[in-house]
This record gives structure tokens, sequence and C-alpha cells, in this order.
């Protein structure tokens, strides 16, 4: 298969083409000045060590920066399960406190509402969703990062989501 895509746009005549190759990666040249510079885009597993993971800044280029990239990756792995286990410890401490101020309104069997029923509640649906942004961005950032496709980074996300499940999770009950 050959896919060719040829495109100028702006001022300075902004060339882009993509082609795939009989290899089924996908080489993106960009050509906005006197060098090209060439970007490749994996749509299979690989275990080549040239990669760019999330930014064009973040190049992986020997085995060294490999590494260094795998141990970042499993420890934002281990993180997001943190995560997941911080939101879960911050509500069940709710719940616990909700259940003490419940016992300390009823008087005679008869329960008095306030108005600390409903503060309660947007306190704890504010919290709720502050640990839900940071969960899914994440969850979301680590996606791509598994897109891209490289097998060391991919056994290496699920390495630290295991190892943060495994030291998480067990403190759940789960």
């Amino acid at each position: 298969m050959n896919m060719n895509m040829s495109m100028t746009t702006g001022h300075h005549g902004m060339n882009m083409s993509m082609s795939t190759g009989h290899h089924g990666m996908m080489d993106m040249t960009t050509m906005g000045g006197p060098v090209a510079k060439r970007h490749r885009m994996w749509m299979w597993y690989h275990v080549d060590v040239e990669d760019t993971v999330l930014f064009k800044s973040w190049t992986v280029f020997d085995a060294g920066t490999m590494v260094w990239t795998c141990f970042v990756i499993a420890a934002a792995g281990i993180v997001l399960e943190a995560l997941k286990y911080a939101r879960w410890a911050t509500e069940e401490h709710m719940k616990s406190h909700q259940e003490n101020m419940d016992s300390r309104t009823k008087y005679g069997g008869i329960e008095i509402p306030g108005r600390s029923d409903r503060n309660d509640f947007w306190k704890r649906h504010i919290i709720d969703s502050f640990y839900h942004f940071w969960q899914l961005l994440l969850a979301y950032i680590l996606m791509n990062v598994y897109m891209v496709f490289s097998v060391y980074i991919c056994l290496s996300l699920c390495l630290g989501l295991a190892i943060g499940h495994f030291i998480f999770a067990s403190r759940t009950g789960v």
C-alpha cells in the first residue's frame, strides 16, 4: 500500500508530505525551511529504540534514554494507581465522617436536618471531581504513551500499572 499526501500553506509555503511505504510505517516530512525533519509514526508494535514520546522534545535516541523513559512511564503507571487509591480512601473517609455526623444529629430518634448536609455534599462532590479530573488526565496521557507502540514502553507501562495495583489495591479489599 502506498499513500501519498501533499499540502502547501502559509506565507512561507510550508509543504507537508505523508507517505506509507511497504513497511507499514508512516513517514511525515515537514519542510518549513532549509532542513527537512522526519518523524516516524509506527502502526504496529516495534522494538526500535528511536521514538518520540508525547512531545517533540521527548525523543528516545539510544538505549540509555529508552531505559530512563521506561522508568518514567512505569512510575507514571504507579502514580495512576495511587490516584485511584487516594480517591477511594478519601471517599471512604468522607463516608465515615458523614456517618459520625449523622449519629450526632439525631435527637430522640428524630433527625434534625441542617445546612451542613448540602455543604457536605458539595464538598464531597468537588473533591471527588478533582480526583476524577487528574485520574482521567493521567490515564489519557498514558494511553497516548502506549500508542507509541514501542514494546519496551508498553511493557514498562503495564508493569508500572501492575506494581501500582499490587501496592494500592491490596488496601482497598478488592
